[in-house]
């Protein structure tokens, strides 16, 4: 049996999705994907605080589970309100119109860490965290990738797959949600392998940072296959004792985020 390889099928993945979303937006009435006013992806009210509480992102204290990388972290801001809701709604309600109004959001992050690496922007590349084998035969399209395409880079830098994750089964693989940071760093471990960075300056780019194991786990491959990695960029940051996504409530493709903490 002829094994397809996971880029191929996140293109053929995001593909379909693309479609599938286009083809809603004839068929349902568009609405806020926060506060489901008629009209719009996001009505002008939310708009306004999703730009609010994005507009200065900023280097950020790391997360437990990175601190021993020394590894520096920028976020556009904290893991709730209207950008936790975004989030949630474009990765499990299936808003693909909220791709551009995200990148918006990261390409103010990779500014910022541009800005403060101060370093020949040539020398710099965008590394995404690959989706598990779970979520992608979950969602059939990688979140982080996606965003990272409606982004408008900083000038003379480029994204490069560096990361790969190694071939776990879908069903098998668990979530990681539940655990501590301990038990997120053992679960993490060995899951990822670096592609072509050796001597170049990488910095991790994910979605949501919680534990830092993820983070700490991306940061540990690359730097261990020769690539310098000064830090991760992320969208946003959880907490520290919370868990994204554990009390989000859905309403068709709306997904409202409250925070749940962890004991």
């Amino acid at each position: 049996m002829t094994k397809i390889p996971s880029r191929a099928l996140d293109r053929a993945g995001a593909t379909l999705w693309n479609w599938a979303a286009a083809s809603s937006e004839v068929l349902l009435p568009v609405s806020c994907a926060v506060c489901e006013a008629p009209g719009a992806t996001l009505c002008r009210g939310c708009r306004i605080m999703l730009r609010r509480s994005t507009v200065r992102p900023a280097e950020v204290p790391a997360p437990r589970g990175l601190l021993a990388s020394n590894a520096r972290v920028w976020a556009a801001g904290p893991y709730e309100h209207e950008l936790a809701s975004c989030l949630l709604s474009f990765k499990n309600g299936g808003r693909a119109d909220l791709a551009p109004v995200l990148g918006t959001v990261l390409t103010g992050v990779l500014l910022r860490a541009a800005e403060d690496l101060a370093v020949s922007p040539a020398a710099v590349l965008w590394v995404p965290v690959p989706t598990s084998a779970r979520a992608r035969w979950k969602r059939w399209f990688d979140p982080v990738q996606e965003i990272l395409s409606r982004t408008s880079l900083p000038h003379g830098t480029r994204v490069h797959a560096g990361l790969e994750h190694r071939h776990r089964s879908a069903l098998g693989a668990s979530s990681q949600k539940s655990l501590d940071v301990a038990h997120r760093a053992r679960a993490i471990k060995g899951s990822m392998r670096a592609v072509g960075v050796r001597g170049a300056m990488c910095v991790v780019v994910d979605d949501v940072m919680t534990s830092g194991a993820t983070a700490a786990e991306a940061v540990s491959v690359l730097r261990d296959a020769g690539a310098h990695v000064p830090g991760i960029v992320v969208l946003a940051t959880v907490r520290a004792g919370c868990s994204p996504g554990a009390d989000s409530t859905t309403t068709g493709s709306h997904v409202s985020e409250f925070p749940h903490s962890l004991n």
